[in-house]
C-alpha cells in the first residue's frame, strides 16, 4: 500500500491532474487528495509568480484614500464588486472611515418621532431609508421597542 501511495504521489507531483491519477489507480479524487496530503508537500503553483488580478489593488487603495468614496461608489468607479474593494483596502492596510449616515440631531429626531408613536415605515420614508435601518438606529441609540397592538 505504501509503495502504491508513493507512485500516486509521484504521478500527481509530475503534473497529472487529480482526475487522471484517480482514473489510473481506480480510486476517487478525494482519496488521491488524502494520499498526497499524507505523503508529502503539495505541488507548487505552476505560475510561480504573483497572482494576476483584473484590478490594481494599489490604484483602488490610492483612489479610496484621495477621494473618500463609499464602497459602493468605489466599486462603480472601478467596475468591480464591493468585496473586491474591501479586499484591496485590507491588503493595502487602508482603514475605511465609518460614515455616519445620520447626524446626532437626526437620530434624536428619529427617536422622538418613534416614541411619539410614528410608524417605522413613515420615519424611514422621510429619511429615504428602510424601516429596518430606522429600527437599527433605534436599537443602537437604546430606544425601547414598542409592543405591537393587535387590532381586535
Amino acid at each position: 500500500m505504501n509503495e502504491r501511495n508513493q507512485l500516486i504521489y509521484a504521478d500527481y507531483f509530475s503534473g497529472m491532474s487529480l482526475q487522471d491519477v484517480a482514473a489510473k489507480y481506480g480510486v476517487t479524487r478525494q482519496r488521491i487528495q488524502q494520499i498526497v496530503a499524507k505523503t508529502g508537500p503539495k505541488r507548487p503553483r505552476l505560475s510561480g509568480g504573483p497572482k494576476l488580478r483584473k484590478f490594481s489593488y494599489e490604484a483602488i487603495a490610492e483612489y479610496y484614500q484621495l477621494n473618500k468614496p463609499t464602497l459602493v461608489d468605489a466599486a462603480k468607479q472601478f467596475g468591480c464588486s464591493v468585496s473586491t474593494i474591501t479586499h484591496a483596502l485590507a491588503e493595502r492596510g487602508v482603514v475605511g472611515e465609518r460614515k455616519l449616515r445620520f447626524t446626532d440631531q437626526a437620530i434624536t429626531d428619529i427617536v422622538s418621532r418613534y416614541q411619539a408613536g410614528e410608524k417605522l415605515r413613515l420615519i424611514g420614508e422621510s429619511y429615504q431609508t428602510s424601516a429596518q435601518y430606522i429600527n437599527t438606529i433605534l436599537r443602537r441609540s437604546g430606544a425601547t421597542a414598542r409592543r405591537r397592538v393587535k387590532n381586535v
